[in-house]
């Protein structure tokens, strides 16, 4: 029986998002819930898919985020990965 092998996770080039970060993010870095200005940031890429009514939706688009969680309250923000030059656009096929 062949063995599993487990994926390893996209990893973010920290420096990179942060440079994006500090270019894009005009104004106050609060959170918008709580004003708590402590993040949280993530080196891998998360990713979000189209819903499938609690299926998991094997085909279609994904797109890779950039997420920074409020140290605080949870809130959760999401950059895509593609459009902060972080992940490469993949191929059409």
């Amino acid at each position: 029986m062949a063995k599993a092998t487990k994926q390893k996770s996209f990893k973010l080039d920290p420096e990179k998002a942060e440079a994006w970060l500090n270019e894009h993010w005009k104004g106050v870095r609060a959170c918008p819930i709580c004003g708590n200005s402590d993040w949280l940031g993530n080196d891998e890429a998360m990713e979000v898919r189209s819903f499938e009514a609690g299926r998991l939706a094997a085909t279609g688009p994904v797109i890779p985020l950039l997420t920074l969680t409020c140290s605080t309250c949870g809130n959760t923000l999401f950059f895509n990965g593609i459009l902060a030059g972080l992940v490469e656009q993949p191929e059409s096929e």
